[in-house]
């Protein structure tokens, strides 16, 4: 990778690390994790030979925890290409 890809990265992390961070991030952040929890206590209650019921908690589930992996996923890569770029201008 390239020192421009990992600039690009770099800043893309940033950016989600502070839309997490804003008013829309936090309520997104805070209805994926309701999202989540209404899903677990819908699993908890269905009728476990409602197959329907069973699959429709379970994506709602899967969904809110991807957006946050999503979102954390990027900022993860971000830091990473951060220290790739800190480490080769040290080596310089």
């Amino acid at each position: 990778m390239d020192n421009q890809e990992l600039l690009e990265r770099a800043g893309f992390g940033k950016e989600v690390e502070l839309f997490w961070g804003s008013g829309i991030g936090q309520y997104l952040r805070n209805r994926a994790q309701e999202c989540y929890s209404e899903a677990i206590e819908s699993l908890k209650t269905v009728d476990a030979t409602d197959t329907r019921a069973v699959m429709k908690a379970q994506n709602e589930a899967r969904v809110a925890e991807m957006f946050e992996q999503w979102l954390s996923q990027a900022v993860l890569d971000g830091l990473k290409a951060l220290e790739l770029l800190e480490g080769e201008s040290s080596d310089e």
